[in-house]
């Protein structure tokens, strides 16, 4: 049971399911000190949640560490926004992540206009909200703030908080942390966060985790982003979709993300080539200025990390700059494009896109997850020959578009479980970034087919207090873990309502517009009978 005096942790989600990353660990001491630590600072990208990237929910100038899973701007995207409204203490990445995460927290600055003026056009009511959420004097005082950490070196953090990080296949750079906080006299109360996280990537091995953090009792955070998917219900069908392009001379739209998916596409190409298999007179162009950059810095990466892979890029490629674009799709040559961004909603997909999808002898092939009112979504739920309008265009549907889940850099359920199975001792798993319903299959899974002693859910709604009472001496752990209520979606439900108003005055204007119209066609008809009448 819970002791008044005990060592304790509470653990709150400020995210409710895949993007906008926020675990807040803080750690309380007998003596009553506290330890804030914020695990990644993400970005909404989910439509329903973006609206929480404007919401000042915590309070930065409170937050004493600052740890980052790996570099996707889900869960990076808002430190310039803390640093700019008071956050002051170290970042702590990996040395890799330092490398990459600069050029792409400049990008996300580069977006800060564009996503403001989308949340007025949707918020209209409450448009003086939305402004840039930083600039590019914060992207400069939040990297001056980034401290490098290598792989398996423990790191004493705070006073009575060690972290260490733990190799990753996810991307280049990530890390699994693991976060021991102690004091003296009682027993340690150890956090594990797995980040966004897979067990292989094709550029490093990732090496077996240590027999002794596997002892460890452990507070697990785990994903569930494919809590409801099997690596057997995945089908492998992207190198049979491209050497079949290939044997009918069809031109290749590819979306991929700026790092990760786009030098992994690189690599499928050049395993390709080294086989023979991609025809004399093709040629793969990579387009995307944060894309080729993150390319290059991996090939940089890789020559000290791996050099045995540091050769990835084919001999057939060709780099785009802006001003070859406008030439490339009608060159005569037969090609690939591989470009971002990954759900074709921004970057150069915008000017390749309209013009793939109107060639009969082209397939646009997605490599990722199509989130809903993205590019690729409508791609996917318009049929061929149908009509489909891009921007303010509207175009038929000629190509062939094709999709796959097999490049996905997260674990699948099974081997989710596979994973948890190989821990001795996880007091308590607690399941995140996965949407509502494979969070809840994944944890049903959990309970089924592990040994773990207790499994929550966590979000905005959900927070947990854990008590640790064991004493130093003691063979065991004796936690005590209580759920309460976090309390964190009051301001999102009163902008829910906001919404619904929204909804409900849009429809009152188009009735009304509708009305007038009508009204207009009536005086329109009532004008022309009595000038037929006067003639």
């Amino acid at each position: 049971m819970k002791n008044k005096t005990a060592f304790k942790a509470y653990l709150s989600a400020y995210h409710n399911e895949v993007t906008g990353s926020r675990l807040l660990l803080v750690v309380e001491f007998p003596d009553g000190t506290k330890r804030r630590i914020l695990v990644d600072c993400g970005y909404f990208q989910e439509i329903k949640y973006r609206y929480l990237n404007y919401v000042d929910d915590i309070n930065p100038e409170n937050i004493d560490a600052m740890i980052i899973t790996h570099n996707h701007i889900d869960h990076t995207g808002l430190i310039p926004k803390f640093v700019r409204n008071g956050y002051r203490n170290p970042i702590y990445m990996t040395k890799i992540t330092q490398e990459l995460c600069p050029a792409f927290l400049n990008d996300a600055c580069e977006q800060q206009d564009e996503n403001a003026e989308d949340m007025r056009l949707r918020y209209p009511e409450e448009a003086d909200k939305f402004k840039p959420l930083y600039y590019a004097e914060d992207v400069e005082k939040a990297v001056n703030l980034f401290y490098g950490v290598s792989y398996r070196k423990t790191l004493e953090i705070l006073p009575g908080i060690k972290m260490t990080y733990f190799e990753n296949g996810h991307i280049l750079g990530a890390g699994m942390v693991l976060v021991q906080c102690y004091c003296e006299g009682m027993q340690s109360i150890n956090f594990f966060f797995t980040g966004d996280y897979r067990m292989k990537n094709c550029f490093y091995e990732v090496p077996p985790l240590p027999k002794w953090l596997k002892k460890l009792p452990l507070i697990m955070v785990h994903e569930s982003t494919y809590g409801n998917t099997n690596a057997n219900e995945i089908k492998k069908c992207f190198r049979e979709n491209v050497l079949t392009a290939f044997s009918k001379k069809q031109d290749i739209l590819i979306g991929a993300f700026a790092q990760g998916r786009m030098q992994e596409m690189l690599y499928f190409f050049k395993c390709l080539e080294d086989d023979g298999l991609i025809p004399e007179d093709y040629v793969i162009c990579v387009d995307g200025p944060l894309g080729i950059k993150t390319t290059k810095k991996y090939q940089s990466i890789l020559s000290w990390y791996n050099p045995s892979k540091e050769d990835f890029i084919p001999k057939c490629v060709e780099f785009v700059t802006p001003k070859d674009r406008a030439h490339l799709p009608t060159d005569g040559r037969p090609k690939v494009v591989i470009t971002t961004s990954g759900m074709l909603s921004n970057g150069p997909a915008h000017y390749y896109v309209p013009i793939y999808l109107g060639m009969k002898n082209a397939m646009i092939h997605l490599a990722g997850y199509a989130a809903e009112e993205t590019l690729a979504r409508k791609l996917l739920d318009c049929k061929r020959d149908e009509t489909i309008k891009i921007g303010g265009e509207v175009i038929e549907k000629k190509c062939i578009v094709k999709t796959t889940r097999e490049l996905s850099s997260h674990i699948t359920a099974d081997d989710g479980i596979k994973f948890i199975n190989e821990f001795e001792n996880i007091i308590f798993l607690v399941i995140n970034h996965g949407e509502e319903t494979n969070q809840r299959t994944f944890g049903e899974r959990v309970i089924e087919e592990t040994d773990v002693k207790e499994v929550g859910l966590i979000d905005r709604d959900n927070m947990y207090v854990i008590y640790q009472n064991a004493k130093k001496d003691d063979f065991y752990d004796d936690v005590y873990i209580k759920r309460i209520p976090a309390k964190l979606n009051m301001s999102y439900k009163l902008t829910s309502k906001q919404k619904e108003r929204n909804k409900r005055k849009k429809r009152q204007d188009e009735k009304a517009a509708k009305k007038k119209k009508k009204n207009a066609a009536k005086r329109a008809r009532k004008s022309t009978n009595k000038s037929k009448m006067g003639a």
